[in-house]
């Protein structure tokens, strides 16, 4: 059987269309009723390879004995591919008497926060924010915290000989030797155009500018450089790749 959904099987599907179902992934019953409380991490912010413990409270609030399965999940709140609204990373059954509470625990390593990037060739963890979801299912979110991984893998640039502005500006190394030069053309259409570059042609040149080749936005600029656009093109590339 061909699974084509991707990514999006199963909840993460629902999830992205924003659609309801009778019975949400990891939904169960029951003869009494839990609460959920003191959601706990390790830290706030983390290097990615050294993981994060959580911990949350199950109380039995019911008046029979019973079982609950408490759910852990990970949103990416800033990532560079598409992904899932959350991805389910851990769980854990406990049985609980009436008024009966318990700790449980949950160990989330490098893996729990990343994702297989094509570019690279492998599972990678991005800086940024992270939400952590523990529910009773998938739609059943009872306490989250945010976290903040602080510093990534560091990572060969993907840029190429057809990568665009914004792509420059959103690789850490094209955009620390790129972004001054791009500072310096936008500034030079804002002066040639009288200085509201928006205004004058009736659109968001700077947007427009961004979603143009590199070499692209170099041709534009042939009149005003010192060497070819493909020469300076190389150049950049030639220090993105050095080390």
């Amino acid at each position: 059987m061909r699974y084509g959904e991707g990514l999006f099987i199963g909840y993460r599907y629902y999830d992205a269309k924003g659609i309801d179902t009778a019975f949400p992934f990891g939904h169960g019953l029951s003869y009494t009723s839990f609460s959920y409380s003191n959601l706990k991490v390790s830290q706030q912010s983390f290097k990615y390879n050294e993981g994060l413990q959580v911990s949350v409270d199950i109380s039995n609030t019911g008046e029979v004995a019973g079982k609950e399965i408490v759910q852990l999940y990970v949103r990416d709140t800033a990532a560079s591919l598409l992904r899932p609204d959350k991805e389910l990373k851990a769980f854990g059954k406990v049985a609980l008497e009436p008024g009966e509470s318990k700790t449980l625990s949950f160990q989330l390593d490098e893996r729990s926060f990343a994702f297989y990037h094509p570019g690279h060739k492998g599972w990678i963890v991005e800086k940024g924010s992270f939400d952590i979801l523990v529910g009773a299912s998938a739609i059943d979110i009872r306490l989250q915290e945010r976290v903040e991984v602080i510093e990534g893998p560091v990572l060969a640039s993907l840029l190429n000989h057809e990568s665009t502005v914004r792509e420059w500006l959103n690789d850490p190394k094209g955009k620390a030797i790129f972004e001054p030069m791009f500072q310096q053309i936008v500034k030079g259409f804002s002066a040639s155009l009288g200085g509201d570059q928006d205004a004058n042609i009736g659109m968001d040149m700077t947007d427009f500018m961004l979603d143009l080749p590199l070499l692209s936005l170099f041709n534009f600029q042939d009149h005003v450089m010192s060497v070819t656009p493909e020469a300076q093109l190389e150049s950049l590339l030639a220090q993105v790749h050095s080390h």
